[in-house]
């Protein structure tokens, strides 16, 4: 806690400067506020209408010390706390007392320095009851500094609003800091998209994989809580005993729905540190929602000693730097009314504010029949003299994949993509950066493949993994690996490119400087073997820090170097296709393959809805995930029709019995020859909707109920889907329980 003689002096300062301003005939009170460190802030009484435009109308409560955005257009308020909850009062007439973490406008981590427990402290206890709340007018808006007086933290939050947005800004720079507490993390405006549990024509949005709804439906006591990091998270942060195969969030956006309004969040700024957290239906709060929090700390996690056990945290704990985020984090918010205040009109708003900030553009690629990953080779365990080893095990040489190319020509045309996975030195696996940028030589002429592809019009694509590593090679070594503060190799336990599933081995992450290097040698090797097209999937779907550069620290700045990254493979001249695409690999791909359709399935979750598809189609060519690795084929499809995209499949050459023993979890029921005939079956029936919705943006998305959907698509086609369990009819038609139709409107 503060000493008394600081708070003294603080207040005695006070006191001089307001005397000083007596009788200048300014109607404004100002105090000079003096923190821990070397920074100081202007603190002005402001109260009522701050300022305005056209669109909104930016409002400061001092009394409640409550902030809100009005739009014009609408009408709707949205700011700290929900509209309904402002007034409240009970059955009986009395004034209702809000839960403290509704009337919270931030959350602010700290790590306890004996525990190393993250301790959560709420704005409305910590600063407005037993802290300092200070203001001051800033250009188009406020700055609100949040003193948590017992720990000597105080965080400023400016609010702005702007032509078509209002956004929340901290930059961590700012922040105040005393010596023993650390901030590690804050979480902006948790309740501006609260909705009452139980509201009707109500929901919010989570973008997990393909994206969720969530309808605020009161559930219990404490109700689900639960986050989940942008990006799939930063691969630098060591994580024990972790095993997914969930959907990860490639869109750094939320949004929430009620009645004739909604509002869809968009992190612009800090991004690939974030998480977007909700909690549903706790009956104590009475409200749900969904947020975005930031790390502004890196960290390092370790395992607990044996017997080191506090109350909150088992097995282990983080380490935090001493540095700190060097960009702002920054959530904007767009309003949206009437009939755009809907999942299509989120979507649609999303698409604008890409084709703004991020260059989104039509493709001229023509949109695929199918997609295929060819899995060249894998590392199979071995042994020499009793040691175990690993040996390369050919899947698909040259000569099997001209073969599948053939007779997939043949029995579904040659409109389709071959990603060629595991070509490289080590196969599917990683050892050496991009592979050691050669192919293996156990697979053939590989050459003559690309040629034969060519000749038969079939788009070809080798890929490449320039962030995992164990091995020197190709002109990288250790030496070239990402490093945390300590100057200490970051390694990871890696992912099978494929089913995303975890495995024990430990990589180092390529340095980020290291990585536009690895980009131009792929490019040069490219060149002398003939290929035309190029494939990043880990580069596209990953993100990661590296300390030894503080503009790449906690994943900083990863949206923009991959951009540029990319934008050079297709200034070289060749076509990029991307697997499990983040919105802002996306954006600068040629292709993307793995564009999710499913969420994670979370038990907070109602029901999924193609977002991404929503967002994409019709701008980038988009193929499924892998339907032969889908539990349910049949749903998979399902989904494939309901936004018009091409399914996908991951195949080999053929299966063989000593694979039972390999780790990688394609390997059963990717074998070509046994899913071949399923695959053309589904194709050819694909074939029949893909020509009313290839290339087609989606223009239309209804939910009629949770298992019936109608998209529409530029053109008038359109696809009806039936998830339930019974035909129901339409105004096209009856749709088969389990069923699509399709057909043109006009």
């Amino acid at each position: 806690m503060k000493n008394r003689s600081f708070r003294i002096f603080a207040l005695l300062l006070a006191l001089i400067t307001l005397l000083g301003l007596t009788g200048c005939g300014d109607d404004k009170s100002l105090v000079t506020f003096l923190n821990f460190g070397d920074q100081s802030f202007d603190s002005e009484y402001v109260n009522g209408k701050v300022c305005e435009n056209d669109r909104f109308e930016l409002n400061w409560d001092d009394s409640l010390k409550r902030v809100s955005f009005a739009d014009k257009q609408s009408g709707a308020v949205w700011g700290q706390i929900p509209a309904e909850a402002q007034n409240g009062v009970t059955e009986n007439g009395v004034k209702k007392k809000n839960h403290p973490q509704l009337e919270s406008a931030l959350q602010v981590n700290y790590q306890d320095p004996k525990s190393f427990d993250e301790i959560t402290l709420y704005s409305y206890t910590g600063a407005v009851q037993e802290g300092e709340i200070y203001t001051e007018k800033i250009d188009n808006g406020l700055k609100v500094i949040y003193e948590f007086t017992e720990f000597d933290i105080a965080v400023p939050v400016e609010y702005t609003i702007g032509e078509d947005s209002f956004a929340v800004t901290v930059d961590p720079k700012e922040i105040a800091e005393g010596e023993e507490y650390k901030v590690t993390s804050v979480a902006l405006e948790p309740f501006l998209c609260g909705l009452k549990n139980n509201s009707e024509n109500s929901f919010l949005f989570i973008p997990d994989g393909s994206g969720a709804i969530v309808e605020p439906v009161g559930e219990q006591a404490v109700g689900n809580v639960g986050s989940k990091e942008v990006y799939g998270g930063d691969l630098a942060y060591r994580k024990f005993g972790t095993s997914t195969t969930s959907e990860q969030i490639k869109m750094p956006i939320f949004a929430a729905k009620k009645g004739d309004s909604a509002v869809l969040g968009v992190i612009s700024s800090g991004a690939p540190s974030a998480s977007i957290n909700w909690n549903i239906g706790s009956n104590d709060i009475g409200y749900s929602t969904v947020y975005p929090s930031f790390r502004i700390r890196g960290f390092k996690n370790i395992e607990r000693p044996e017997n080191f056990i506090t109350t909150t945290t088992l097995g282990n704990f983080k380490v935090f730097d001493k540095g700190i985020l060097t960009t702002p984090v920054k959530a904007e918010y767009f309003v949206l009314s009437g009939e755009k205040a809907s999942v299509y009109g989120m979507a649609e708003k999303y698409r604008d504010y890409l084709k703004e900030n991020f260059g989104l553009e039509r493709t001229e690629n023509k949109e695929v029949d199918a997609s295929f990953k060819i899995i060249g080779a894998t590392l199979q365990p071995d042994f020499i003299l009793g040691i175990p080893t690993t040996k390369l095990f050919p899947l698909t040489t040259a000569e099997e994949a001209e073969k599948i190319a053939d007779e997939l020509s043949e029995k579904i045309g040659s409109n389709i993509n071959l990603n060629l996975l595991g070509f490289g030195q080590s196969g599917v696996d990683a050892q050496k950066v991009a592979g050691g940028f050669k192919t293996a030589g156990k697979l053939g002429n590989m050459e003559k493949l690309y040629s034969a592809l060519d000749k038969k019009g079939i788009n070809a694509f080798f890929d490449y993994d320039v962030i995992a590593f164990n091995k020197s090679g190709g002109g990288f070594s250790k030496k070239d690996a990402a490093v945390y503060s300590s100057g200490m190799s970051i390694t990871y336990t890696s992912f099978d490119t494929v089913s995303k599933a975890s495995n024990d081995d430990r990589f180092y992450l390529l340095s980020r400087s290291n990585l536009s290097r690895a980009v131009e040698k792929i490019i040069k090797v490219s060149a002398k073997n003939g290929v035309s097209g190029i494939s990043l999937n880990s580069l596209g779907s990953t993100v990661y820090s590296d300390y030894a550069n503080q503009e790449t620290y906690l994943a900083n700045n990863m949206e923009n170097d991959v951009a540029k990254l990319f934008a050079g493979v297709k200034k070289g001249g060749y076509k990029l296709l991307i697997a499990s695409a983040n919105s802002y690999a996306a954006v600068n791909a040629d292709f993307v393959n793995d564009a999710p359709i499913y969420s994670s399935d979370n038990i907070a979750f109602d029901f999924d809805v193609p977002f991404y598809e929503l967002v994409f189609k019709g701008y980038v060519p988009l193929s499924s995930v892998s339907i032969n690795l889908c539990s349910d084929k049949d749903n998979a499809i399902l989904r494939c029709a309901e936004s018009g995209i091409s399914p996908s499949y991951t195949v080999y050459g053929n299966f063989k019995k000593e694979l039972v023993t390999n780790d990688n979890t394609f390997i059963f029921g990717s074998g070509f020859g046994g899913i071949k005939n399923d695959i053309y079956v589904a194709v050819n029936k694909a074939k029949d909707y893909l020509k009313l919705t290839g290339n087609a943006e989606i223009v239309g998305y209804e939910i009629i109920n949770k298992d019936v959907r109608i998209t529409r698509f530029a053109g008038g086609g359109y696809t009806v889907v039936n998830y339930g369990e019974a035909p129901v009819a339409t105004q096209y038609g009856e749709v088969a329980a389990g069923g699509y139709i399709y057909g043109r409107e006009g």
